[in-house]
């Protein structure tokens, strides 16, 4: 009996030394984004120089909600965009160029479908999206193709934007 609280004070610092069975096995990087790259007729990347404007749109509760995701963005080549939680999410390119102003604009629709991933408890839980369908206007921009459909938190291109663009004389 006198062994006891010896022995319970024992077990009591092991079980406060010794860690949970359970580790933080979190990925860096838990965001989705869509990566739109931006390229000319022939396949080569290029800077825009027009001022780019992309506003993100979903409907909740037969509501229209719009944000602008990114505001007057120049000489780029490619964005990371996120999705809306919905069935699809449209995205409004404004374009403005330095000497004129508004030049125009146009609309790509992702259809894409959700795929909730679940990794463990500390972690939560993730939303993993395949996409199943792209419309657009053609005021602007030429053509789109889908390179990689499905959309995880690894930073990949997803969509090629095609834009015609006339050699400039050097």
């Amino acid at each position: 009996m006198k062994r006891l609280p010896v022995i319970c004070c024992i077990l009591v610092l092991v079980g406060w030394l010794i860690p949970g069975c359970e580790v933080e096995n979190c990925p860096p990087n838990s965001l989705t984004y869509l990566h739109f790259s931006l390229v000319d007729q022939n396949g080569r990347t290029f800077n825009t120089s027009d001022t780019i404007t992309i506003v993100g749109q979903t409907t909740v509760s037969d509501s229209l909600v719009s944000d602008t995701l990114i505001n007057q963005e120049t000489a780029v080549s490619s964005f990371s965009i996120p999705l809306s939680y919905d069935a699809y999410t449209q995205f409004i390119f404004a374009y403005h160029a330095l000497d004129v102003g508004f030049v125009g604009r146009d609309t790509i629709r992702i259809d894409h479908r959700n795929i909730p991933y679940f990794t463990n408890l500390d972690c939560g839980t993730m939303m993993f999206y395949e996409i199943t369908g792209v419309q657009h206007t053609h005021h602007r921009l030429d053509s789109i193709s889908l390179t990689n459909p499905n959309i995880d938190n690894n930073e990949k291109e997803n969509i090629r934007i095609y834009f015609t663009v006339t050699a400039v004389a050097q």
